[in-house]
């Protein structure tokens, strides 16, 4: 997946047959076309899954299966807690951020394609623009208890600089959860989507955030649709899922502290 890399800032218009022509700028929305060119397709199993974690959902007061990543982290890490707040970096279309409950005190979309601004401050989710390539990021230092990263790192041509950030902005104890594809398994494939920049395999992965002061909590393969299904399997056979069909990888990490 990509979403957060630098690089097109443009607004181009879609003809029929799908194609986009670029306007003025000379450059092409990433967000604006990602789904219509880099998303696969659900199958007819992926499709039947989604109706099920959104029955789920609905009998919670929630809207759509989006929201079960980010309830799987508050429910883990940060039960009983209240005023959370909560980042996503290269946050896209906002659907990590989809979990709406009154113990999250401030949902956070940063990007630096503003295409879904809009859409994300009609429900309530405040968007902040920026080059995560370029300088600081635009929060204050020790602010945030939980920031996700899924499907970015690899689009960005510094992680170094980028794993400074996310130790800055993170509260003492607050949690980092990135995604990545797994070099290992996804080999040569990975350059399909041309925007990728940087491969990780799960040394690699490591290393970035221990180097930059993070503890690392858990690091394993990932697959989103299993992650999400660990709201309906016990640990064993969630862990075992994870393992068996993950081609990504999952880092949780922890800022030293209380």
């Amino acid at each position: 997946m990509g979403k957060g890399s630098t690089g097109t800032r443009g607004r181009p218009t879609v003809k029929a047959g799908g194609q986009a022509t670029i306007q003025q700028s000379g450059q092409m929305s990433y967000a604006e076309n990602y789904e219509r060119c880099c998303l696969e397709s659900a199958g007819a199993i992926e499709r039947a899954f989604m109706r099920l974690m959104t029955r789920k959902a609905e009998k919670i007061g929630q809207a759509s299966h989006k929201i079960w990543s980010l309830k799987y982290l508050i429910d883990h890490y940060f039960a009983g807690r209240s005023g959370l707040r909560v980042l996503d970096c290269g946050a896209w279309n906002g659907w990590f951020l989809s979990y709406d409950v009154p113990e999250i005190a401030h949902r956070i979309a940063l990007d630096f394609d503003p295409y879904y601004a809009g859409e994300l401050g009609r429900s309530g989710i405040r968007f902040v623009l920026a080059d995560m390539e370029k300088g600081a990021l635009p929060l204050a230092a020790s602010s945030i208890d939980l920031l996700a990263m899924t499907s970015t790192l690899e689009h960005l041509s510094c992680p170094e600089h980028v794993a400074l950030e996310i130790r800055r902005v993170l509260k003492p104890g607050g949690i980092a959860f990135v995604t990545v594809p797994n070099i290992l398994k996804y080999g040569f494939r990975f350059w399909d989507d041309v925007t990728h920049k940087r491969p990780f395999n799960g040394k690699s992965l490591r290393f970035l955030f221990e180097t930059h002061g993070l503890e690392t909590v858990q690091l394993c393969p990932y697959n989103h649709n299993l992650f999400i299904a660990g709201n309906l399997f016990p640990g064993p056979v969630h862990r075992f899922l994870m393992q068996l069909r993950g081609k990504a990888l999952m880092y949780i990490g922890r800022k030293p502290g209380p």
